[in-house]
């Protein structure tokens, strides 16, 4: 079968870079300022969000998705909501946020749950949480996780001073909270995974080498490798299916999510059709048009079946897809643990 592979020239980084070549001094100072108190940034995005669901609460489900669009007639630039959000998780982690005496290193993993599933990723994390509990996995977070980001939101846009400053300090903080590359990293979306997989070449020196010494996995890998070897599945699904994101193709996964597949329903599918959502990170909530165009096809060809689940591994995609299949596409974690017992 084949699938729609993304082409080898690699038109992201052209991309950035004429990104970088325009930005303005002023451009690239809010960008590192942001970087330097994320955490704030991120409170208030929460915040926001919260206040939209609120919205939609009181004055219907739609309202928000109205009030964004009259907003973009007099402002172009304004974000569209988007009603296949979730919202935002609480964010308290508990006994998780401390390495507990007398865990063994290898029933222990450090997790990295992303800003965007920080932010409308509704209850993965502790969906994460139970489904490692399922398989006698103790998990760690560090407990400011909140400043941290794979810094994908910076470097997809051009801004690298800001970018250098986030990934320098999140693998600083990796490093402290995986017991100097003792415990393995697990990030919860895949592009985002790529992202900090590639960022050696911009840390620094000290931190290079701190970077080579980190495992770090991606919700495939950490499905397929581990997860599945520890788990009782005894409630497969009949017929599911995936939305693979760009970032699969790239860092060879492709094979791991057919397993993950096999393991957990009679029957799975990859859509032949099934290529880039065009999300690309918030354009979609900025440009619809895009990931309305762009997923087309995949959605005809998955309504002309009817499915027990629809899984990806990228927040933004399964947003995409969920509003063009009209069903709701959720992590593979979600899958893991509906599919297993305690």
């Amino acid at each position: 079968m084949c699938h729609g592979l993304p082409v080898s020239i690699n038109t992201g980084e052209l991309v950035k870079r004429l990104r970088r070549e325009n930005h303005s001094d002023f451009a690239n100072k809010v960008a590192l300022t942001v970087s330097k108190n994320f955490s704030l940034v991120q409170f208030t995005a929460r915040l926001a969000l919260k206040a939209g669901f609120l919205a939609n609460q009181i004055f219907g489900r739609k309202s928000m998705s109205n009030l964004t669009k009259l907003l973009r007639q007099p402002f172009g630039g304004f974000p569209l909501w988007s009603n296949a959000m979730d919202k935002p998780p609480k964010l308290s982690y508990n006994a998780a946020t401390h390495y507990p005496a007398g865990t063994k290193d290898a029933d222990t993993i450090v997790y990295f749950p992303t800003c965007i599933n920080r932010m409308m990723g509704g209850d993965l994390m502790d969906t994460f949480l139970r489904v490692c509990k399922k398989a006698d996995i103790q998990v760690v977070i560090h407990q400011n996780i909140n400043s941290l980001c794979c810094g994908q939101i910076f470097s997809s846009k051009g801004h690298h001073a800001a970018y250098k400053d986030m990934i320098n300090k999140t693998i600083s903080g990796l490093w402290s909270v995986t017991q100097e590359g003792k415990l393995p990293v697990m990030i919860d979306v895949t592009s985002c995974t790529f992202t900090l997989q590639h960022c050696r070449s911009h840390l620094t020196v000290n931190n290079q080498e701190k970077f080579d010494k980190l495992k770090i996995y991606d919700t495939i890998d950490f499905s397929s490798d581990v997860l599945l070897q520890k788990l009782k599945i005894i409630n497969k699904k009949d017929k599911i299916v995936f939305h693979p994101v760009c970032s699969i193709y790239k860092m060879g996964l492709f094979s791991k999510l057919e397993y993950i597949g096999k393991a957990c329903a009679t029957d799975s599918e990859i859509p032949a059709i099934a290529g880039c959502c065009g999300t690309a990170g918030d354009r979609g909530f900025y440009i619809p048009e895009l990931p309305k165009a762009a997923t087309k096809k995949e959605a005809y060809e998955v309504n002309k079946q009817d499915y027990d689940g629809y899984y990806s591994t990228a927040r933004t995609c399964e947003m995409s897809l969920t509003e063009a299949v009209g069903k709701n596409y959720q992590s593979i974690i979600k899958l893991l643990d509906e599919v297993s017992e305690w």
